[in-house]
């Protein structure tokens, strides 16, 4: 070791760790190293001191170290830790990302770093840059970091590629750093190391889960906070554990939980900041600074604070609600105690039953080292960028030297010829590249440089949706895409705290047209798109679980042996569902209510989401689509206009295995997630420009490679059909049985499935009469237009300013005909009330029209402002209007507005729309 490097390690910490004597000893051996360890071990160090080593000893031309880290949020932390150490040695480190300036960039030209840092897409760049080109032939080195965020993702395909054409100009050795994965041997494969390093010692971890009950304080504080009781009790728990240990992190599952629970604390009077993604860098330093220098007592914070951030010692972790994953829970809790042979604490702090089960599983598995494996990805589309990118350096290759050394890449060592093909076909077609049949030479074409610089980042653009409400005719807010595809029109979703139905998804103008809807069941929380997905392997232990407590126990209480909770809790727990109907590992339930089907199953949300999709399938095929469908870990939830029979729905579920993947496809190419899917996988390819916007995508790229790879995306990330098909194998042998449940109220299970994240909308279930009260301030909020069916005079006014109606008279003649009408239904109306005045014979789409508000006027001249109220709804016209008026008063008459409202928007798509296709009916019009 050089002298350099030993001085160094005195003054930094002492010595070296055992993880990082070996690491030294087997990267000085010439070999390729993964270092698989807990947060806090050391593993930067075990990376970094070997490669500085060989520096210093070997005297190595820079740049001699390429340092990958996939976040740029990580780089800023490990900048400082790592310019400490080239200081000390007098080694040049300097990073280099999107957001560097252009001087920077010459300068690193000129006069190269030792060490350069960069991200995944970097890597892209910089293998393009000429005049660094020379330097890089010098990298000797190539350390990743973080490797489980890159494994399951095309940027780690991307970046395994880059590898591969960097080591066509440079002899490299390879050092990955990871915290603990379920598949340690194939990420060692994957990143081509030759061995695996890891900690002699075992990271200790003390998993505390607790379902807390409100007491008589938690009322009190309710009242103070306006919240639940239940809420109030989880936040003193919270904060007890944060008195008793002193600095915690305490980690959501999404930015908006995030920013809710700060602000719940802070509403309380507590020290606490936030941090996530999305805040400013100004911001998240801020935070990070105050919890290290004891200003505050508490950081909130999402899966931004895993990776390493120095915000020196915290004390104990608290996760709110499951941490969803293995992986995540032990990520989060090695950030408390992180020094070697402390016990790091963790607190689980639960909001219902199935978060309280979910959670028991989740811990236990952690001790037991039963992590989850992360899954290496390819793609095809990432293919046609590497197969570009060697042009841009090449200019000119023999046809099959791309694909060549793309199999060298271990996620494309299966690579075919056929597929590689096919790739070739559609940057042909797109006339990025050509080919010349007789020196079997392929070549750039016009177009290559711009479509492979913006195509760089694997990361679909973070493009907003603009959402609309069509009953104010305001743009209410913006929602992140990834979001946006998994909406479908007709669902239901909330957005600030309040439930929106979908009428209309505008893919072109990147709009949603929504009303709201009043309805908090089952509405998709506007976070659900970052919500982590819950495996397989936890989701069907919780079911073991619920079996077990069900017949034993006591027998139940030993699969959760090692982990801190308390019995009366689980007793609880289990007290709430044991009379109900509730999945095991053996057991399907299908649950039918009037408006809602839910079929419990403990399989995770991408095998659930196969198995809705099939499900989904065969109810559209005899019902037609007036059903929308949404998968969760422990359920699927149907919307229904009717109730269904749960034996029919049963026998959907007995179908032959094989027969999934073709359903399971068909069902995915007419939803709004494929076809966002496909527009980013064919701007990848090439196919589009980066800027396009296609309507019916889907139909464009059909039988094509495009969609392959669209189909096998969404396998990857969001259906796992394998795993659906093991379910349906599992109840053709009569493993797993299928019970159904007839129901006129929801179960406790159905209802926790159709109400996710209602603890952060209200304060607690809403009464009969505010939901009323909440549709009548939004019909009062509603503008019409007046119209004088008599003369034509017509106003613009809000509903509730007609309450004394019966009294109005037309400011112009004088006239008691009064109508109440949509703008577009006035503007039809006013040409056919000129021609009747002038006594001109009318077409049969005109008498429809003039007859439409003459009976609106009938209606308010009769029922007074209850028809004001009756014709201001959404999807109620006249014709309608009349059998609801002549049947309901009152508090009865609003019900049956908001039923209409929602039968209406449910099955609005299959009716003819009047505005969009010029086409007649009421039923169209009434929009």
């Amino acid at each position: 070791m050089h002298p350099l490097i030993k001085r160094a390690i005195r003054e930094r910490f002492g010595k070296l760790n055992r993880l990082q004597q070996d690491a030294f000893r087997e990267v000085s051996g010439g070999k390729s190293v993964l270092i698989i360890a807990p947060t806090g071990s050391g593993k930067t160090e075990a990376a970094v001191l070997p490669v500085f080593n060989e520096i210093l000893e070997n005297s190595l031309k820079p740049i001699s170290v390429l340092y990958v880290a996939p976040l740029k949020a990580l780089n800023r932390d490990l900048l400082e830790r790592l310019e400490w150490w080239g200081r000390k040695l007098g080694v040049t480190v300097e990073i280099r990302h999107g957001d560097t300036s252009a001087y920077r960039k010459a300068k690193q030209t000129k006069n190269p770093p030792q060490m350069l840092i960069i991200t995944p897409e970097t890597l892209g760049v910089i293998l393009t840059v000429k005049s660094l080109r020379k330097h890089l032939e010098n990298v000797k080195f190539v350390i990743v970091d973080e490797i489980a965020e890159l494994v399951d993702n095309k940027r780690g395909a991307q970046l395994l590629l880059n590898l591969e054409r960097l080591a066509e100009i440079a002899e490299f050795k390879r050092i990955g750093m990871t915290a603990t994965v379920g598949n340690e041997d194939e990420v060692r494969e994957w990143l081509k190391a030759d061995t695996i390093v890891k900690p002699s010692w075992k990271k200790n971890y003390r998993f505390h889960v607790l379902y807390p009950k409100p007491d008589e304080k938690d009322e009190k504080l309710a009242r103070e906070l306006s919240l639940s009781p239940e809420i109030a009790a989880r936040l003193r728990l919270l904060w007890e554990i944060v008195e008793k240990y002193g600095k915690a992190l305490i980690f959501t599952n999404t930015r908006q939980f995030a920013e809710i629970l700060a602000h719940r604390l802070k509403a309380w009077g507590k020290p606490v900041e936030v941090h996530h993604g999305s805040l400013a860098k100004e911001a998240r330093i801020k935070a990070e600074r105050a919890l290290k220098e004891g200003k505050i007592r508490a950081l909130i914070c999402t899966s931004s604070m895993e990776l390493g951030i120095d915000i020196g010692d915290v004390d104990v972790v608290i996760q709110y609600m499951s941490p969803r994953q293995v992986n995540r829970l032990v990520q989060r809790a090695g950030r408390a105690k992180h020094r070697v042979g402390e016990v790091s604490e963790a607190y689980v702090i639960t909001s219902n039953v199935e978060d309280y089960f979910q959670s028991l599983i989740i811990a236990k598995h952690a001790l037991e080292g039963r992590f989850e494996a992360v899954k290496p990805m390819g793609g095809l589309d990432v293919l046609a960028h590497f197969i570009v990118g060697l042009l841009v350096e090449y200019k000119r290759l023999p046809r099959e030297k791309p694909y060549e050394i793309a199999r060298g890449a271990y996620v494309y060592r299966d690579l075919s010829w056929e597929d590689y093909l096919d790739v070739m076909g559609v940057l042909e077609d797109a006339r990025l590249i050509g080919y010349d049949e007789g020196k079997n030479l392929l070549y750039l074409r016009r177009g290559a440089f711009q479509y492979y610089y913006e195509n760089l980042s694997t990361i679909p653009d973070e493009v907003s949706w603009r959402v609309f409400d069509a009953g104010s005719g305001h743009i209410i807010g913006r929602l992140d895409e990834r979001f946006v595809m998994d909406l479908e029109e007709g669902m239901d979703f909330v957005m600030n705290g309040r439930s929106w139905i979908v009428l209309k998804i505008d893919d072109e103008s990147r709009l949603i047209k929504v009303r709201e809807s009043r309805s908090l069941e089952s509405a998709i929380p506007s976070w659900e798109g970052e919500m982590i997905p819950v495996p397989f392997s936890v989701a069907f232990a919780v079911g073991r679980l619920k079996r077990e407590l069900a017949f034993d126990f006591e027998k139940a209480k030993e699969l959760l042996e090692g982990v801190e909770f308390r019995e009366r809790e689980l007793e609880r727990a289990f007290g709430e569902i044991k009379s109900e109907p509730f999945s095991t590992d053996r057991d399907i339930v299908v649950e039918s209510t009037p408006k809602v089907l839910v079929i419990h199953a403990d399989f995770g949300n991408r095998t659930n989401e196969a198995l809705g999709r099939l499900v989904h399938s065969f109810l559209i095929l005899r019902y037609g689509g007036v059903f929308s469908v949404r998968a969760q870990a422990h359920a699927i939830v149907f919307k229904t206009p009717f109730q269904l029979n749960p034996e029919e729905v049963k026998g959907y579920l007995y179908g032959e295995p094989e027969s999934l993947e073709f359903i399971v496809a068909r069902a995915l190419r007419d939803s709004h997630a494929y076809r966002w899917r496909m527009l980013n996988v064919a701007k990848r390819f090439g196919a589009l420009r980066r800027d396009a916007k296609i309507r019916r995508v889907e139909r464009l790229f059909e039988g094509t490679v495009i969609e392959r790879e669209t189909l096998n995306e969404l396998y990857h990330d969001k259906v796992d059909v394998r795993r659906g098909e093991l379910v349906l194998e599992m109840l053709k042998r009569g493993t797993m049985r299928v019970k159904t449940e007839l129901r006129r109220e929801p179960s406790t299970l159905a209802r926790l499935n159709m109400t996710v994240g209602g603890e952060f909308l209200l304060s607690g279930t809403l009464e009969r009469y505010e939901i009323l009260e909440l549709f009548r301030n939004r019909l009062l909020d509603h503008e019409v237009v007046l119209v004088c069916t008599n003369c034509g005079w017509h106003s613009k006014t809000g509903v509730s300013r007609l309450r004394s109606i019966e009294d109005r008279e037309c400011p112009r003649c004088g006239s008691k005909m009064l109508a109440i009408a949509h703008p577009i239904d006035v503007e039809e109306f006013l040409p056919v009330l000129e021609k009747v005045r002038h006594g001109k014979p009318l077409e049969r789409k005109e008498e429809r029209t003039y007859r439409k508000l003459l009976k609106a006027a009938d209606l308010v001249d009769s029922y007074g402002f209850e028809a004001v109220l009756a014709l201001a709804s959404y999807g109620t016209g006249p014709d309608t209007a009349a059998r609801i008026l002549a049947q309901y008063r009152g508090d009865a008459l609003l019900v049956a507005l908001m039923e209409r409202e929602r039968q209406f928007i449910r099955t609005r798509r299959f009716w003819v729309d009047k505005k969009e296709k010029g086409e007649e009916g009421e039923k169209a019009g009434e929009s």
